[in-house]
Parts: C-alpha cells; structure tokens; sequence
C-alpha cells in the first residue's frame, strides 16, 4: 500500500505551485507546471551534491510553505483566483487516483523501460545518485522526466506502478496547460478537450497510458505550451515569461535531440501567433512577406541538411558535432544509398503507417495533418478569421516538412544501417508530433466557441455565440466518437493493469522476472553470463540487464545468442564471436555462471563440444544455471546448478516424447519451449519495430 505516498506527493506538488503562484502570480495551472520544472532541477542539483535526500527535504519544504502561504493569504481575502475549485486541479487528481487504481502492480512492459527509463529511475532510486552511464555500460541520454519519477519513488519505495502513474502525471500536467486560464464556469469544455485526448491517445501512440518513454511528454510539453501561449487572456504579463522559459528549457532536457526539435517548433509557432496577434496578415504586403519567409526558411533547412548530409555520407564529419554525436554518426556509416533507401521509407511511412498498434482505426500522419488543417479552416470560418487559419495551415505544414527533414537526418546519421532502412519506431516519433498539433487544433477549436467574430464578412448565424458553440460541441462529440471507434477488446490491457496477458511479450515478462530473482538469489553477487537463443522477442536480456545491471552481461555490447553462423548482438548478427569463443569471453569477464533462459538444438548439441559438462545435451533446456569451472584460470567446464523454469522440456526430444537417448519425458502440467517463450499470447500479433533503442 506504500502506494497510496502518492497522494500526500501530489499535496506537496500543490503546495510548490501554490508557492510560485503566490511569488509570481500565477494560476494553478502555471504554477504547477513550474512546479514539475522545479522537481526536476532541485533533484538534478541534489544529485550533484551526492544525495538525493537534500532535494527532496527542499521540495518538502516548499511544498509545506506554499500550502501554509496560500492558507494564510486567503484567511486574509487575499486571493489570486480560484487555486483549487477549478478544471485543471480537479482533473489531475483524477490523473492520479485513475495511475493509483488502473495501474495496480503493473509491471515495466516495454524495452527501452528495462534499458533506458526505467533503469534510470531504478539506478537512481536505489544508488542514491545520478546515473553513471558509463558504470551501467549504455549510452547516456538526456532524462529530465525520470527525476519527476524519482520524485514519487522515494515516497513510496520502488514501484513500478508508481513510474508508471507519475510519468502519466507529468504528461497531463503538459496537456492541460492551455487550460490554466479556465474557472469553475467553464468545466465543460475543459472536461470534453481531456475525454477527447484520453481517448485519442489509444489510437495516436503505441503505449498511450503506461509508458515511461519521453514521446508523450516531450510532445505533452511541446503542445502544453504552444496553447497556452495561444489561449492567454492577459498577454504581455511577465510572468508568464517565467512559465515559457522554464517549459522550455524542460522541453530540451526531456528526449534528446527531439526536445530541441520541438523547442525550435515551439518558438515559431510563437512568431506565428505573433503576427496573428498584430494583424500583420490584414495587409497583402504582409502576407506575401511571411509566406515568402517560410518558403525561403524551409529552402534553407533542406539545402543545409541536404548538403551536410551528403558531406557526412562522403566521410567528412564536422567538427562543430559534439564528441557523443560524432561518434554515433562514426558508428552509423551514413552513404547515399543508406540516405536513398531512408527517404523512401520514411515517405512510405508518412503516407502508409498508422500511428497506434493495438487500435481498430487506421490513422495515418498525412491524412491526420489534413483534417487538422480542415479543422483550423472551419474555425477559421466560424469566427471570421480566415487570415489567421491561414497562418496556422501554413505553420502546420512548415512543422510538419522540419519534423519529416529531422526524422531524415536523424536515420541517415544516427542510426545503424539496419534500424535506419526500416525506419525503425517511425511509429512513436510521428505520433510526437500528431499529438502536439492535436493539441494546438483543440485548443483552438474551443477557443472558437467563446471569442469575439470579426465584423467584416461574418453572417447572421455565425455572429451568434450560442450558436457557433453549438456547433464547436458538435464538432468536438463527433472528434470524441472517431476516436471511440478505435477501443476495442486490448484497450483494458493498454489502459489498467488488467488483462496483461495481451500485452506482447508477457509471458516472458513474467517469467524472465521470475527467472531473475532466482538467479540473483543463487549467484550471491557474482557475475552471470546470459544467453536465450529465440529471437522473437528482446524482453528476456532486457529484463536480466535491469535486475542485475553489471553482474550480467549486457545484451547491448555482447553476444546473448549463438549460431552455427556466429553470434547476435543486440539486434545484429555478427560472423564473430562464435560459440567456441565464449569460454574466453567467460574467462576475461570473470563470469562465475551462465543463466540459460532459453536453449534451442544448436546450442544443446553444442555445447559439450566446447565445455565439459555433467548433463548431456539431451537434458539441456529452458531455465536452466550453470556453474563455470575455472582451472588456473582457464574455463574448464559448465555444471548445471538450478532448474529455473519447472515447465521446460529438453530441446533435443522426439515427437513421441522421448530424449534423443531413449529416455521417457514426463509432460504431464509441462509446455514445450514454444509455448512458453513466444513473443506474445495468443490473438497478439508480434512486436513490430516499434521497440527500438532510442539511439543507435
């Protein structure tokens, strides 16, 4: 039940946006989006001081003392605005009692989580410090969200639950930020723009409610901002320069390379409305002039792309990279064909891929971005503001040509020849930037039901309010129920802790965690070297890369599955190391154990041909420990310690049920290896390429 400390966190929250509310004068909704902001930096500082208990005594602090001002001021009738009856507080508590509740014991249930995000948050909350990438043996990446995470976990101990809930936390603080100029009178609106992107979301992202990847936030943030910006009452108020900057410069912190991507579309969207805002469009002059501007911006973006493209893909790397980005590009090989083959993929994706995975509605980006476009047309023609849909239609197309030529660039030079030509999690980067023009487009639409219609050119009927809200409700319930159309049987198992068994992957999920806490149990904190030699799934080395971190070898940089043609790692097949080649890999490790989570007949076949051992290949299976011996240093052979999964059956039998040596095998309450490490349960198709690293 620790994790119910969610809810006195969240007070603590409050009371931290309740204090720069009351600094800075702020609403809730502002404040509390600050008050993430403010999380994040005083753990990374706490971090850097060496403990994390300084930080989070701070935010303890300045939670207590933004409650009791706020207490205090408003006994005195010194009120800033409504701070809790109001959409915005009442909708996030329900964020986070739905994490609380439709969560409950979910379990980390996908890759980048075990080697990436949640790690961080794991490595973090267990060492008490900031990740040393290099110590965990993967690439560093930028994980501002994780300390969000973090926050929580040291108020209810470790739980993945609670990754789960905070990070969906953080994600609705960014989508509600548009709203934080709303009252209690305007609850209705509010409430049908959150049901449309709760909804929305099973259909536009592969992991739409538990996920701790960056995509949802860094698109949340990106989205956050560029309404509320867009919806303010008062502009030109300073504060609310506060709140930009610190958005942004979350933002940047919160997917690498992605975040500056979005900080870029943030600003010009800024720009945009700027001249909306001004008027400038009134004049043809001006108009000319903007869209000249973007014409010649969006030559200069592809010409420089293109050239330093082709630069990189003739071997010339310039120096202006950081080391990090130099080395990924070193490692990646860009070439021109390597760039044809992405261009084409990339264009067949953005065309002919739709977004969700498990949803029945087919949604693909470019005709996503049209009906967003033909919605900002219909608001345009509601208020009588053609010219400023004019300028939203084109910043659309201006973000989406930036965001297709990063994506680009990003696969060419980042990737590895493999991952790159298959464009692969195109699916999860496209739903960035969906969401966050989703959230512009909704915005606006409900904007469009309480301004004012400009004068000229407007009719009789659409000069009426109650009548233009009318039919922006319309518009919204018919939004609400496309996106209802795409629930169906698996949104349960997306959505809540229930039916996990149609998550991919689960069965291995449950067993590989299983399997885990038994072998750290039985090593006693010695080495463990792990090999699973199926290939339908990368669940299993991922898991044992978690739990056990540095005293398991790392799936990343070394072989996890070995074949008669040589090895695989990560998900590369090499000529070399080949099987042979393990006892040295073993000896120069210091590897004590090898953990078989899953054999196949090659490796039962060959196994005693490199090690001497005291089972014969007949009786080699799933689940199984083997002690290494050494002799003077040298691997001298493998004994078999622990039968691991109870239901696993020898590899090398006969369809009559017989060992290859005769002997009979019970299988009375067992399932063959197919059964039991398949990449999903039945009805499931198998993990696309979605589940990719986040960089090369």
């Amino acid at each position: 039940m620790k994790i119910l400390m969610m809810v006195p966190g969240f007070l603590i929250l409050c009371g931290i946006a309740l204090f720069w509310g009351r600094l800075l004068r702020v609403r809730y909704g502002e404040g509390v989006f600050l008050a993430v902001s403010t999380v994040i930096l005083i753990l990374f500082l706490s971090g850097k001081a060496g403990s994390f208990a300084y930080g989070q005594t701070a935010l303890l602090a300045l939670g207590i003392v933004g409650l009791l001002w706020n207490l205090v001021a408003e006994i005195k009738g010194r009120s800033i605005g409504h701070a809790w009856n109001i959409p915005v507080f009442w909708i996030l508590t329900l964020i986070l009692l739905y994490g609380v509740a439709a969560f409950w014991h979910a379990p980390l249930q996908h890759i980048d989580e075990f080697h990436l995000w949640g790690l961080a948050v794991r490595y973090m909350e267990k060492q008490n410090r900031l990740v040393d990438w290099t110590a965990v043996g993967i690439g560093g990446q930028y994980y501002a969200a994780s300390f969000f995470q973090l926050f929580f976990q040291k108020l209810t101990g470790y739980s993945e639950q609670g990754m789960y809930a905070a990070s969906f936390l953080m994600v609705w603080i960014g989508l509600l930020l548009p709203w934080s100029f709303s009252d209690q009178k305007e609850w209705k609106p509010v409430f049908l723009y959150s049901l449309i992107l709760f909804v929305s979301l099973y259909s536009l992202y592969l992991y739409p409610y538990k996920s701790l990847y960056t995509d949802l936030p860094t698109a949340a943030w990106a989205g956050g901002l560029a309404g509320w910006w867009m919806n303010r009452r008062n502009p030109r108020r300073k504060q609310e320069y506060a709140v930009l900057g610190s958005g942004l410069l979350t933002l940047v912190f919160l997917k690498s390379y992605v975040g500056i991507l979005m900080v870029l579309l943030v600003v010009l969207f800024l720009i945009s409305e700027r001249v909306i805002r001004h008027n400038h469009f009134e004049q043809k002059r001006c108009r000319v002039q903007f869209y000249l501007g973007e014409v010649v911006l969006l030559v200069l973006a592809i010409t420089g792309a293109g050239g330093l493209i082709l630069v990189i893909c003739r071997g010339h790397i310039p120096g202006i990279f950081p080391s990090s980005v130099r080395n990924l590009i070193g490692v990646s090989e860009p070439s021109v064909q390597k760039a044809v083959r992405v261009l084409g993929a990339l264009g067949n994706a953005f065309f002919g891929k739709k977004a969700g995975a498990a949803t029945r509605l087919d949604v693909y980006p470019f005709v996503f971005i049209l009906l967003l476009m033909a919605m900002i047309a219909v608001c345009g023609w509601l208020t009588g503001k053609m010219h400023a849909a004019m300028v939203r239609t084109s910043y659309l197309i201006l973000n989406t040509a930036l965001f297709l030529l990063f994506l680009a660039a990003s696969y060419i030079c980042l990737f590895n020849y493999e991952e790159a030509v298959i464009v692969r999690g195109i699916k999860r980067y496209f739903s960035i930037l969906m969401i966050y023009d989703l959230m512009i487009v909704l915005t606006l639409w409900f904007s469009a039901g309480e301004s004012a219609t400009e004068e000229r050119g407007e009719t009789l009927l659409l000069s009426r309010v109650t009548t233009r809200r009318r039919i922006v409700q319309a518009g919204a319930l018919g939004l609400l129920l496309f996106f209802s159309w795409g629930i169906n049987d698996k949104f349960l198992s997306s959505a809540t802790a229930f039916n996990d068994y149609q998550i991919s992957g689960s069965e291995d999920i449950t067993e590989a965690n299983a399997e885990v806490r038994r072998v750290s149990k039985a090593v006693q904190g010695e080495r463990v070297y792990f090999l699973n030699q199926r290939t339908d799934n990368e669940y299993p080395q991922n898991i044992a890369f978690y739990h056990l971190g540095r005293q398991s070898s790392n799936y990343l940089s070394d072989p996890w599955r070995f074949t008669e043609n040589g090895c695989e790692i990560r998900i590369q097949e090499y000529d070399t190391p080949k099987l042979e080649n393990l006892p040295q890999i073993l000896a120069e490790g210091n590897y004590q154990y090898i953990w078989l989570y899953a054999a196949d007949e090659y490796l039962a076949e060959n196994l005693e041909t490199v090690f001497a051992m005291n089972v014969t290949p007949d009786q080699v299976s799933d689940g199984q420990l083997y002690k290494v011996r050494y002799e003077n240093g040298v691997v001298a052979g493998l004994d078999l310690v622990r039968q691991m999964n109870q239901s696993a059956v020898p590899v090398l039998r006969n369809t009559d049920g017989k060992t290859s040596a005769g002997d009979e095998i019970g299988t009375v309450g067992q399932r063959a290896p197919e059964s039991s490490r398949n990449s999903g349960s039945a009805g499931m198709e198998p993990a696309e390429d979605e589940d990719a690293d986040e960089a090369a």
